[in-house]
């Protein structure tokens, strides 16, 4: 059953599968760029009236809480939908929403699952990618950090991308979504972030599997390889992501030396957004979320540039992240 329409509705009608982590936040910029959040659907009936109570809170939420997938999307009809989950439950939610005529934004990684390998997981995000080509709906991913890369240019470069880019450093330290991680398990959570910010950055190149390396420790995991642009040349990647329990998180990236940091806080109005230092100065963006989804409506509604991701983008980015991680566990 097709969803309704924004010119049927006026106003595009949103859903979220999986509401109660990052998903919450789906929500509340859903409400903020002016769309309908009918219904949030959750693992269970509690859960899912729990976390309706907790968005209620939070932005004025009076949707329907579900733990139906399919029963969400006969009912509710949303014409955009997030989908939330943990990872390695992306694809059923979102071919379902697909299919139901909704437009699909996708939590990062595509698709992850560590009991498959490769070969399976990239056909599995394949799939996603070719239902939502036949259905002709939007499908996006939120690998929302392209939007610093953008940021980047616009700021740090001054709108000029140089005619060749040398060289590629992304730093990326986090305390853990659910306390500390070690090992691969630091690479699923933050590696699709970094590599985001190397498409944003250089987007018509192609990573040289056989100039990978990959160390995984303890805490922290550091990838090296050769990235090849037509037309920006061969650049070196190095990208180091880092579990750190205590002290500042160091966040940066940039090309050919100039490097710039970044963090997420409130502003003086309590709104979340981007921080950006670059050389003693400092600027203030929106949110890289923020921006990925404002994008996403946008497109929905048939406005704006397009989204900040595609469902191809985020299929690339996550076959260079299982590509690493495989030269990792190798040479481990």
């Amino acid at each position: 059953m097709s969803a309704v329409s924004a010119e049927e509705s006026g106003t595009l009608r949103a859903a979220v599968i999986g509401a109660s982590g990052i998903g919450k936040h789906h929500a509340k910029w859903y409400h903020l760029a002016g769309c309908d959040v009918v219904a949030i659907c959750g693992s269970s009936q509690a859960t899912a009236e729990k976390t309706a109570q907790a968005l209620a809170d939070l932005f004025g939420f009076r949707g329907t809480p579900y733990c139906d997938i399919e029963a969400m999307l006969a009912k509710a009809r949303p014409d955009v939908v997030s989908v939330c989950t943990p990872v390695h439950l992306h694809r059923e939610p979102a071919i379902a929403a697909l299919r139901a005529g909704a437009h699909v934004m996708c939590e990062k990684p595509l698709v992850l699952d560590t009991a498959k390998d490769r070969a399976t997981l990239v056909a599995e995000g394949e799939e996603i990618c070719s239902t939502a080509e036949a259905e002709d709906r939007l499908l996006a991913v939120n690998t929302q950090y392209v939007a610093g890369a953008e940021q980047y240019v616009e700021w740090v470069l001054e709108g000029e991308r140089p005619a060749a880019i040398h060289s590629l450093l992304s730093q990326m330290e986090s305390r853990g979504a659910h306390g500390p991680v070690q090992g691969e398990k630091i690479w699923i959570d933050l590696g699709s972030h970094p590599l985001s910010t190397l498409m944003g950055l250089v987007p018509d190149g192609e990573m040289r599997g056989d100039t990978l390396r990959c160390e995984i420790e303890e805490k922290c995991v550091v990838a090296q390889f050769e990235y090849v642009s037509p037309t920006t040349g061969t650049c070196d990647v190095e990208i180091v992501v880092r579990n750190r329990p205590e002290g500042d998180l160091v966040r940066r990236f940039g090309i050919n030396g100039k490097l710039m940091d970044y963090e997420g806080r409130n502003d003086e109005q309590g709104v979340f957004c981007a921080y950006l230092t670059h050389e003693g100065r400092e600027t203030k963006r929106p949110d890289f979320v923020q921006v990925s989804l404002e994008r996403f409506i946008a497109a929905a509604r048939g406005e704006g540039e397009g989204v900040l991701a595609t469902g191809r983008d985020g299929l690339k980015n996550l076959d260079m992240q299982l590509a690493i991680l495989e030269r990792g566990k190798h040479s481990g």
